[in-house]
């Protein structure tokens, strides 16, 4: 594609020429009529202005200067016929009966003659067209010089018109390739057209996303990092000990011990890749239709054996029907897995929990209802920060599973709420989608 000063100056030059040559064209048609009309009426003038008196073998007391008007032809006949008077004998023309203005055509030659009866004579003046065309044309392209001038300066002015115009986009341009990578500061907007004000404000706003999204990232290095370095120490120190147990069953005991180190740190590594692709500011993914009650079915089916390991109960709700939302299906198996390995953690053995799936009102509702120890109210809003754990729960976990949860439901403009279990101790989370 052109570059926009290149197309400005192509559109702007191209149309004052254009314009131009019609301006001309037209002027030079109108010169012409004009010049033309000027002409017949010379030719008027020259036939009211003869003598009454003129005789072909006396020269006449009038006639115009061979000198000055060679291209112009007088002729006199009396009323009988008999020629009286010829300018230029050697361009005699017939006798045309016809009073006034017309053509004719005399020796392979266009004139143009103009008759009246005076005085009981008959005069007739011509004139050839091609003198009249070569003088209208000297006129018309006389006229036309101012253009010759014009176009020149017309073009200079457009052409430093369409650069100081541009300068200040040149200038945004500039600033930005100068920036280093990380500098997000806002550009100046101050002595902007109003054209261009809006371009640099969009930019600002851009940098100023692209910087928050910078600085989240950055966080979450930096916690990932900090949270990794634990699991990973408790690893080695775990191994070590593992390397200096003295006998069979102290060992056993040390490596059973780094098996379930191995699992945490292998969950945490999990959950943070899940947080990573599922960033709201990184994502964007088609949605399809998704039915709420099979996605709820299947998540309920890989999660039985977790649940089956604490000997609690897990199921989805009888009353559970089919609702379908428009979402990423494997997003939305990735929050209620979540959500369902969160209460299985922290309901105690002999437990329940109960995945439902609902419409109120028409909208659709996944809730997940356990019996487990609940969240005071003053941290509901805290634990969904990254990396928070409740103290004294007794579980190990990583702090990020209701961080991805509410990361996917904000994705897909959904609302997560924490509240009390209605049916007695435990916690209820509803996912509350739009409309």
């Amino acid at each position: 594609m052109r570059p926009l000063r290149q197309q400005l100056l192509i559109w702007l030059l191209g149309g004052m020429l254009v314009s131009t040559l019609l301006a001309g064209v037209v002027l030079y048609m109108q010169v012409q009529e004009e010049a033309n009309e000027l002409f017949d009426y010379q030719l008027k003038q020259i036939a009211v202005s003869l003598p009454a008196q003129l005789a072909l073998s006396t020269p006449p007391l009038w006639a115009p200067d061979p000198e000055e008007d060679q291209d112009i032809v007088v002729q006199v006949w009396s009323r009988s016929g008999a020629a009286l008077y010829a300018s230029n004998p050697g361009h005699a023309l017939p006798r045309y009966q016809a009073s006034g203005f017309h053509a004719v055509t005399v020796r392979h030659e266009r004139w143009r003659v103009y008759g009246m009866a005076r005085h009981d004579r008959f005069i007739q003046v011509a004139q050839p067209t091609s003198v009249r065309q070569e003088l209208a044309a000297g006129l018309a392209l006389r006229s036309l010089l101012p253009f010759l001038v014009l176009i020149p300066a017309l073009a200079l002015l457009i052409w430093v018109a369409v650069g100081r115009s541009l300068a200040p986009l040149q200038r945004v341009a500039d600033a930005l390739r100068r920036r280093s990578p990380d500098a997000m500061q806002a550009l100046p907007n101050e002595n902007l057209p109003p054209e261009i004000r809006p371009l640099v404000d969009a930019l600002n706003n851009l940098l100023d996303r692209l910087d928050q999204a910078l600085a989240t990232q950055r966080a979450f290095v930096a916690d990932a990092a900090h949270e990794l370095r634990t699991p990973l120490t408790a690893l080695k120190l775990q191994l070590q000990l593992a390397e200096r147990a003295g006998t069979t069953a102290q060992r056993s005991a040390a490596f059973t011990k780094l098996d379930e180190r191995l699992d945490r740190a292998t969950h945490l590594v999990q959950q943070l890749l899940t947080l990573a692709r599922h960033e709201p500011r990184l994502q964007a993914r088609k949605f399809d239709a998704v039915n709420l009650h099979k996605l709820a079915q299947q998540v309920v089916a890989e999660q039985n054996p977790l649940a089956e390991s604490r000997h609690i109960d897990l199921g989805v709700a009888a009353d559970a029907g089919d609702v379908v939302v428009q979402g990423h299906a494997d997003s939305l198996r990735i929050l209620l897995g979540n959500l369902v390995d969160n209460a299985i953690r922290y309901t105690p053995p002999g437990g329940r929990v109960d995945v439902n799936v609902q419409s109120v009102n028409g909208q659709p509702i996944l809730s997940v209802q356990d019996s487990g120890t609940g969240i005071p109210v003053a941290e509901r809003e805290r634990v969904f920060d990254r990396f928070y754990r409740r103290e004294g729960s007794g579980v190990t976990g990583s702090g990020l599973g209701l961080a991805i949860v509410r990361n996917i439901a904000e994705h897909h403009a959904a609302t997560v709420r924490l509240a009390d279990n209605p049916a007695g101790a435990g916690l209820l989370v509803s996912v509350a989608f739009r409309k």
